[in-house]
């Protein structure tokens, strides 16, 4: 005769959910307590939480380690003060009491109470020498920014062995606790070994863009290409790529990783700006204001894309593109030079006012002082021009021209 709980699997397959629930309650009258146990089991591992409470509830009393089941099922259903009671029933004399230690620091860990979770483990830690124990503290650690105690903690494991386990590499783990301590040789070093032994996008990015802050650019390039090559997909790796391309003045390639990334995500503010750097390094002016005008269509703020433009249209003397930018509210001060700049070119009378609203912020830069002299000598504010005149000749003694004006 078939058990009911094997009645239970077989109407769980056929998805007739009403005899699932009749066969379980046959089952929990008529099968044994060996046949409930897998079948909670059974329940527990394809999702069907309630169902497995109920026969886990009915054992109880028999198979108290069955609480650690029942509290990860209270976690779940977010009840975590009735998950905690069921682990505190587990006393410390119970050969489970190790296990309920390991899912109260995974509870508290949950709850964002890292220092619990720690202090659980701690004491799991004198009970056993498992190396998923201290895997665990190290991970805490690691999140409690503590790096060099993770780092003893992940250096005191086998490395193959936790991999295998949790798919964690302890090698990445130290590598990034070493970089978070500013040692970055280190880092890399460890980055490297996890890398040699189990490719991974993100380790290989953490490695690459660690050495880009090292300087070391040739290494830096030659990670990146790799990572191109065997996930081009990934995420936001061509903008420290370009920067590395673009250390070792290899600036048309630069250019190129961005025009791949930008060919598939046309909105990313920043790529643009250093995009049209690049074009802009490269004489190409008319691509650098087409990616700054894209950029200016997606940015929260152009003040820095403005100043960008009034200088290309300042060096084309493009004076009424830049008199438009005037629409926006400027508050760069080197942009708002710019269109002083402008306004004298085309002898507005604005002028005198732009200018004059810049002496706060510029009376230091013998440059705008210079023009702002000039300025009042236009119309004719001899007496002001002179002061200005002295005091610039105070910051730039060596200006002959400046002083055989101040002879005149």
């Amino acid at each position: 005769m078939e058990s009911q709980s094997k009645l239970v699997v077989e109407a769980l397959e056929a998805q007739d959910l009403e005899k699932v629930e009749y066969h379980l309650r046959q089952a929990l009258v008529e099968d044994d307590e060996e046949t409930l146990l897998d079948l909670g089991a059974y329940f527990e591992s394809i999702g069907f939480l309630p169902q497995a409470e109920v026969i886990y509830q009915q054992l109880l009393l028999n198979y108290p380690e069955l609480a650690i089941n029942l509290a990860r099922i209270a976690i779940e259903d977010g009840a975590v003060e009735q998950a905690f009671s069921y682990l505190d029933q587990i006393e410390p004399s119970s050969p489970y009491y190790l296990e309920a230690l390991v899912t109260k620091a995974d509870f508290y860990q949950l709850e964002g109470l890292a220092d619990v979770a720690k202090e659980k483990l701690l004491e799991a830690s004198q009970l056993t020498d498992d190396d998923l124990i201290r895997f665990g503290l190290a991970e805490i650690e690691l999140e409690l920014e503590d790096y060099q105690s993770a780092i003893n903690y992940y250096a005191s494991v086998d490395n193959r062995s936790i991999f295998e386990q949790t798919g964690v590499s302890t090698y990445q783990r130290i590598g990034y606790a070493y970089a978070n301590l500013g040692k970055f040789e280190a880092a890399i070093e460890f980055l490297e070994k996890a890398v040699e032994l189990e490719y991974h996008d993100d380790t290989l990015y953490e490695l690459a863009t660690l050495l880009v802050e090292t300087e070391q650019y040739q290494r830096a390039n030659l990670y990146f290409k790799q990572l191109a090559t065997l996930n081009p997909e990934f995420e936001g790796y061509q903008y420290p790529y370009a920067q590395s391309l673009h250390a070792e003045h290899q600036t048309k390639e630069a250019l190129t990783v961005l025009q791949d990334y930008l060919s598939k995500n046309e909105t990313a503010v920043s790529v643009l700006l250093l995009a049209s750097q690049y074009a802009y390094e490269l004489k190409d002016p008319d691509l650098s204001e087409q990616y700054l005008l894209k950029a200016k269509v997606w940015a929260d703020d152009v003040e820095e894309i403005d100043l960008r433009l009034s200088t290309l249209y300042l060096e084309q003397e493009r004076y009424e593109d830049l008199l438009d930018l005037a629409e926006d509210s400027i508050d760069h001060v080197l942009t708002r030079w710019h269109l002083a700049k402008t306004y004298r070119a085309l002898d507005k009378p604005e002028t005198e006012s732009a200018y004059r609203q810049l002496v706060t912020d510029l009376q230091d830069n013998p440059e705008f002082l210079k023009e702002f002299i000039f300025v009042l000598r236009e119309i004719g504010e001899f007496k002001e021009a002179n002061q200005q005149l002295n005091y610039y000749l105070q910051l730039v003694p060596d200006d002959l021209e400046m002083a055989a004006l101040a002879d005149d």
